[in-house]
């Protein structure tokens, strides 16, 4: 984790306590109020809550994320259900309307979270499934696919398939198998028989990129 997202998240739940404490104040100040009995003044209440939320939101923009908001809030819920256990029944409304909030903002972290790393393992997979491909110029051939699978990885919704390739040197040297990743449209994936213009490396021919496709074959009267 960097040290910007500790620094933001420790200010950010130093400052959504603060922001607790002031909900608790703020429920209780109506109370207190009618009976003289306040220990804290409205001024100082709304610098904690108000203050509190605001360095909270400024932590959550600099890289505490939707999992610093969800303490927030749930640190106005806690406030509020205090200010219900000491005997304030409106605490109770906030306190619940506060706690919904802050646990569907959790679990909504939970799942981005969740489906960032999904995505980075794909692309993680999908560059490990073609880092042994050419990335240089190579000596050109003709690809023709002998065969199709899936690898299960998808990146931005298209597949990386794996193509077995018979490959034929433009030079008119042996031609030879060979497999390679690439990413296709689900809409218009590879069939066997489509051939692809091709690049392979001489000292490693197992090492190639595949190129545009080539338009189909005539078919032979």
């Amino acid at each position: 984790m960097k040290a910007r997202v500790i620094i933001a998240t420790a200010i950010g739940v130093v400052a959504s306590v603060a922001a607790g404490v002031g909900t608790y104040g703020l429920v209780n100040l109506g109370d207190c109020e009618a009976t003289g009995s306040c220990r804290i003044s409205f001024g100082v209440v709304m610098v904690a809550l108000i203050g509190g939320a605001a360095v909270a939101a400024i932590a959550i923009a600099a890289g505490g994320g939707l999992r610093l908001a969800g303490v927030l809030v749930i640190a106005l819920a806690g406030g509020a259900i205090a200010a219900a256990v000491s005997g304030n029944r409106l605490g109770w409304l906030l306190g619940g309307i506060f706690l919904l909030v802050g646990s569907g903002i959790l679990a909504a972290a939970v799942h981005t979270r969740r489906v960032t790393r999904q995505a980075a393992a794909r692309m993680r997979a999908a560059f490990a499934g073609t880092q042994q491909t050419l990335t240089g110029p190579g000596r050109p051939a003709t690809g023709t696919v002998l065969s199709v699978s899936d690898t299960g990885t998808t990146v931005n919704d298209d597949p990386l398939a794996m193509l077995r390739l018979r490959v034929e040197p433009a030079d008119g040297s042996a031609a030879f198998e060979a497999v390679a990743t690439r990413l296709v449209s689900r809409l218009a994936a590879p069939r066997p028989g489509d051939r692809f213009v091709v690049e392979y490396d001489p000292a490693d021919p197992t090492r190639l990129a595949v190129r545009e496709a080539l338009p189909a074959e005539p078919k032979r009267p």
